[in-house]
């Protein structure tokens, strides 16, 4: 596994293979990436009707197959998180005609680029996602987070892309205006979990997402941060489970 890095290390410093396509990256956090079955590809269509249907069926297939070859490489996540969500709304589910808590920036318009999707047969979980696909650049939801400077976090997110079509999709995340993720030709067609794990540097986070999609729509979902337990917390929880297992085991003798 990768050691964590923050974000004082030059990107272009930083080789990383990317676990979604294999292409070589330059990331500043670790980074997972997997589907609800364990593996990037899940082979069904959730929204048909967005697929543009004088594409050949051969550039979904191939897809398909690229994918489940890439699943073999990929890992758990990066270590056990602790706290409540600092995510406000992070399914989308306060709301059936807006997103509260949400600041968007750089989509086009509301209805043509980017919608709040209240198909549940579209929704990682509950009723609601957010879809987007700004037009040869991400357009952006943001949300500024309460931190603690030097503290570990772990970004988790759902992201989809329905249409199963991988060209002009790109999904970047912004963590204090810094790029720690970029992701180009994201494979379809199910929910895949990215995972991110950096450290604030300050008492307030801006977390932006950014989705990108010329021909129809990414769609993102459950998305949350927590704290990463510092190494002597985490050593002293995992302590006390020890120390009440071997009181139980005594009970029980």
């Amino acid at each position: 596994m990768s050691e964590l890095l923050t974000f004082g290390t030059p990107l272009e410093a930083i080789p990383f293979i990317n676990l979604l396509n294999h292409r070589p990256k330059a990331l500043s956090s670790v980074i997972f990436a997997w589907d609800d079955a364990g593996a990037v590809f899940r082979g069904h269509i959730l929204k048909g009707e967005r697929m543009n249907c004088r594409k050949r069926l051969g550039v979904g297939l191939m897809a398909a197959l690229v994918a489940a070859a890439a699943s073999t490489a990929l890992a758990s996540p990066a270590g056990k998180t602790v706290g409540q969500n600092l995510v406000q709304n992070p399914g989308f589910e306060l709301s059936s005609t807006s997103i509260p808590f949400w600041a968007v920036s750089g989509f086009i318009a509301q209805g043509f680029d980017f919608l709040l999707d209240t198909n549940p047969a579209d929704a990682h979980t509950g009723s609601n996602s957010f879809a987007g696909g700004g037009i040869g650049a991400p357009g952006f939801i943001s949300q500024n987070i309460p931190t603690r400077p030097g503290q570990n976090y772990t970004i988790d997110l759902w992201l989809a892309n329905l249409s199963g079509f991988s060209d002009g999709t790109e999904l970047q995340v912004l963590w204090g205006g810094n790029l720690i993720f970029d992701q180009t030709d994201i494979l379809g067609f199910g929910y895949n979990h990215i995972v991110i794990d950096p450290m604030a540097t300050g008492p307030s986070t801006a977390l932006s997402i950014g989705l990108r999609d010329d021909s129809f729509f990414l769609n993102v979902d459950d998305i949350s941060v927590r704290q990463v337990p510092e190494p002597a917390t985490l050593a002293l929880a995992l302590g006390g489970l020890a120390t009440a297992g071997l009181a139980r085991r005594r009970r029980s003798s």
